[in-house]
């Protein structure tokens, strides 16, 4: 399993830094002409040859609807697992009786990803930007204000890692992997956390995107007090039911 974690994050740069080096060349190093288009890469696909902007899309559609199937499978299992552990509701955790398959957590997730959508477009709406109201820039948005909250789960995760081995493991720490790696994830991931907090310029709704993580990360602080107060072998208990029981 770390081969393949290890190996997948290694395939992703690679690729990633291609695509950039090629967007770059495809433009002539000209940094102003790169903020023109819409998506860089697609443009400079239309200008070496029509079937290569052709991949191009058919590349980005495959893509966005596999992370799509992927979100929405990892995240419903998360939910549903959370139900049955009791870090939400138990009715989350129930299945189908017939089919076996986490109905509730699916319809929670839709739920609220739907109700999510809605409130980002009436607040559009109610306060002016209504030009504002397309699929793109709400994957702007959206993303923008994900990212950060996945970049705060990803610190504490660092934060924690070697308190967790130190208590939970201490016969496999290991002082490099377990200090000074998540050292250097800390480093690395509160520089942009940093300057996401002194945005340059400020950009509405940007600039108040870290904020509002903030007061996320605070209410789910509270919940999880509450929910150990309530039950106090609930952080013995999380993480013990296999995934796939």
């Amino acid at each position: 399993m770390p081969r393949a974690v290890f190996l997948s994050i290694a395939l992703m740069a690679f690729t990633y830094l291609l695509l950039a080096y090629a967007t770059v060349t495809g433009f002539h190093y000209n940094a102003t002409a790169l903020t023109v288009p819409l998506v860089p890469f697609i443009a400079v696909a239309h200008s070496v040859a029509a079937w290569l902007a052709f991949i191009a899309y058919l590349a980005g559609l495959t893509s966005t609807l596999g992370v799509l199937i992927a979100a929405v499978n990892s995240q419903c299992r998360l939910i549903f697992n959370a139900g049955r552990e009791g870090l939400l509701p138990s009715w989350i955790g129930r299945v189908h009786p017939v089919r076996r398959t986490p109905v509730n957590a699916i319809i929670a997730f839709v739920g609220i990803a739907g109700a999510i959508t809605l409130g980002w477009a009436l607040g559009h709406w109610i306060g002016g930007h209504s030009n504002g109201l397309d699929a793109l820039n709400f994957f702007f948005e959206a993303s923008t204000m994900g990212t950060i909250l996945i970049l705060f789960v990803y610190l504490a995760a660092n934060v924690a890692l070697p308190f967790y081995y130190r208590k939970y493991r201490p016969a496999e720490f290991n002082p490099v992997k377990h200090i000074v790696l998540p050292a250097l994830g800390v480093v690395a991931i509160a520089v942009p956390i940093y300057y996401l907090f002194r945005p340059s310029p400020p950009i509405q709704p940007y600039n108040w995107f870290p904020w509002v993580a903030v007061g996320l990360v605070v209410v789910f602080i509270l919940y999880s007090i509450w929910l150990v107060r309530r039950d106090p072998g609930l952080g013995d208990r999380v993480g013990s039911i296999i995934a796939d029981e």
